[in-house]
């Protein structure tokens, strides 16, 4: 799509279930008209002769769409306002066309949104210090512009209190920083999200659940779950990851509606990770990880820290998160985030070991044979500096991660033994909470 906007001919080689994406993605990047053809298989997921034979058999159109088809760059386009109405017999069968409706146009998640109208925006907006129309980022993947007042619109819908929007916005504007790669996260055919860690004092003053139960659901996470569909809202209505269109995730999770915690800095032994980031401890910040999978640490048992770290240590063995750090550094590096409960922070802690301990051994333990790694990854997507590994004996040991301190830890929950370990897909962003 570059080559095509420097005027170089190009033609896209989609798989017949990517169509939709190919369009909308050419789409957000100024292309009118892209040529393509189209073949039945994802060239992924088939061995190098069935892709051979169906891209040379396809060679006469490839030359055609080389030579002959037309490329327009599209014209921008103006932005049309629509005050949508909607009827019904009482109030709940207006809800319910307005939900039918928001669903067909593809902007709801799934679950009841609270009408946007116009004076519920205003309320949002409401002490608000930043104008309205201020651009807070384009965001990728259909490049939306995401104004303050468009984030402020998501908010509403999600059920968010006006309070709430600042951390969505700070959410939003770390999400948009290079490092984070959003692009990735909200296109994977897997199931990439944005996991939010709130840290500060505004955990208190928003009544965010930073022990049981944090990740939802319920009463006690009601605004953890706001935040965070708030948050997966705007990636759709104004990032345009609308699943099937550019969101590609093959299964889906649950995990994508709301993902979002406060630290438990009153239970960690150590020091928060806002201020292990260089923020100072009375600022209020929400950092977001791009979260690959979210896989429980259960360990009733253990009592050293030794024995609980090995029990994270064979969650963190699993081949995908090495195949992709050492065989694909140049595009993706890994930052696995640790999620300690109270009584397995308390157990390494009073043992004398500190947060760097930790990763020191997580680094040591956390290691799979070569051979794993060539299992799980094509030879040809291997990046240029990792080939060595390709003729290394099956049985050399790689760490998971390439540095100990690419390991992030938080403490959030609350008494047992259940931690979690977050397998992510790119690098965390921090950014200030701010009116």
């Amino acid at each position: 799509m570059e080559f095509e906007k420097l005027g170089i001919p190009t033609v896209g080689i989609v798989s017949s279930g990517f169509t939709a994406s190919f369009e909308s993605r050419h789409r957000a990047m100024g292309l009118d008209v892209v040529p393509r053809i189209v073949v039945p298989s994802a060239l992924t997921e088939i061995p190098p002769e069935r892709v051979r034979e169906e891209v040379l058999g396809r060679a006469e159109d490839l030359f055609k769409a080389l030579t002959e088809q037309p490329r327009v760059t599209a014209r921008p386009k103006e932005a049309r306002q629509e005050l949508l109405s909607y009827n019904g017999r009482d109030l709940v069968a207006m809800l319910q066309n307005l939900n039918d409706d928001f669903l067909d146009r593809g902007w709801g998640d799934g679950f009841p949104i609270v009408p946007p109208t116009p004076e519920a925006v205003e309320k949002m907006l409401r002490g608000l210090s930043r104008g309205r129309n201020e651009v807070v980022t384009v965001m990728e993947p259909g490049r939306g512009i995401a104004t303050v007042e468009k984030i402020a619109v998501n908010c509403v819908m999600a059920g968010c209190r006006p309070e709430h929007l600042p951390v969505v916005i700070a959410a939003i504007e770390a999400m948009s920083e290079p490092e984070f790669d959003l692009t990735m996260v909200a296109q994977s055919t897997g199931p990439q999200t944005p996991l939010l860690v709130i840290n500060g004092p505004i955990r208190q003053e928003l009544g965010i659940n930073c022990g049981r139960c944090a990740l939802g659901p319920g009463a006690p996470s009601r605004v953890n779950t706001v935040i965070g569909r708030a948050v997966r809202l705007v990636m759709m209505n104004i990032g345009h990851a609308y699943p099937g269109v550019m969101d590609m995730d093959t299964i889906g999770s649950p995990q994508k509606y709301s993902m979002c915690m406060g630290e438990n800095e009153e239970a960690n032994p150590w020091g928060p990770l806002h201020v292990e980031r260089g923020f100072r401890p009375d600022e209020s910040t929400v950092t977001v990880f791009p979260c690959g999978s979210h896989i429980d640490v259960p360990d009733l048992v253990s009592c050293t820290p030794e024995a609980v770290l090995t029990t994270f240590a064979y969650t963190a063995n699993a081949p995908l998160t090495p195949a992709w750090t050492w065989l694909c550094p140049e595009t993706l590096d890994k930052e696995p985030l640790m999620v300690l409960c109270p009584d397995h922070a308390r157990i390494i802690a009073e043992a004398g070991w500190t947060k760097n301990d930790i990763r020191r051994f997580m680094y040591h333990n956390c290691q799979v044979p070569v051979g794993v790694l060539r299992n799980v990854t094509r030879p040809g997507a291997v990046a240029p500096g990792s080939k060595w590994l390709l003729n290394r004996p099956d049985d050399v040991m790689m760490p998971v991660v390439r540095d100990p301190q690419d390991y992030h830890i938080v403490v959030v929950g609350a008494d047992s033994g259940k931690s979690a370990y977050v397998w992510d897909w790119g690098a965390p962003v921090t950014r200030t909470i701010r009116a």
